[in-house]
């Protein structure tokens, strides 16, 4: 069975960050051994440890932060795993080569002499894989892994929650909100869709 490091310099909000803590206690309950080193971050420790992770927390400051590479050390000598997965630029930083397979996520179009000592590279998205392979990371050493939700149901909001009309076409954008998402572009092309209505859902600045 794998043992996986898993390794998360993760922001306040963000969809990687989300996705990690659904992803970590899943393959928690189906028996995959794992430890996480994160960011400081209350909830998302108190996440992790309920859903049995061992959790460890470091800074994650610039390249000179030798605790978070001295607790990056301790956890790899007492855990001894076989993978580990460092989850974006970040993280990967502070992530040296071991006798572990070294697999770096992507969730955005990053420079990949960040990556350049990982034995794999995983993208969210089928273009993100393209792209690495378009800048000549090797094909059989880049896979493709989607984010995905929980599998819980809610009860459908009516349209009128929030101002909508029943019959009027409704558009759902959901991410971190921060410039980078775009959604002044998406709002901004909203303008050419006559009658539509848009909801925003996301947390953030």
């Amino acid at each position: 069975m794998s043992k996986v490091l898993q390794i998360m310099a993760g922001a306040e909000f963000g969809g990687a960050e989300e996705f990690f803590i659904r992803l970590i206690p899943a393959l928690g309950r189906a028996g995959v051994k794992q430890h996480a080193i994160i960011r400081y971050h209350n909830e998302r420790e108190r996440i992790l440890e309920m859903a049995g992770i061992p959790t460890h927390c470091a800074r994650f400051g610039n390249i000179i932060d030798l605790n978070t590479r001295r607790t990056f050390k301790k956890v790899a000598q007492s855990f001894s795993p076989t993978i580990v997965l460092a989850w974006m630029s970040r993280a990967m930083s502070f992530c040296p080569t071991g006798e572990y397979i070294l697999a770096g996520r992507l969730g955005g179009y990053y420079d990949l002499k960040y990556y350049k000592n990982c034995d794999h590279l995983i993208a969210n998205t089928e273009l993100i894989k393209s792209y690495l392979i378009k800048c000549g990371w090797p094909a059989e050493r880049a896979q493709y892994i989607p984010n995905f939700v929980n599998g819980e149901r809610a009860t459908a909001l009516r349209k009128t929650t929030y101002n909508t009309p029943e019959d009027a076409p409704l558009l759902l954008a959901l991410g971190r909100l921060h410039e980078n998402k775009a959604f002044d572009v998406l709002i901004a092309a909203l303008a050419n869709i006559p009658d539509a209505h848009l909801w925003i859902a996301g947390q953030g600045p």
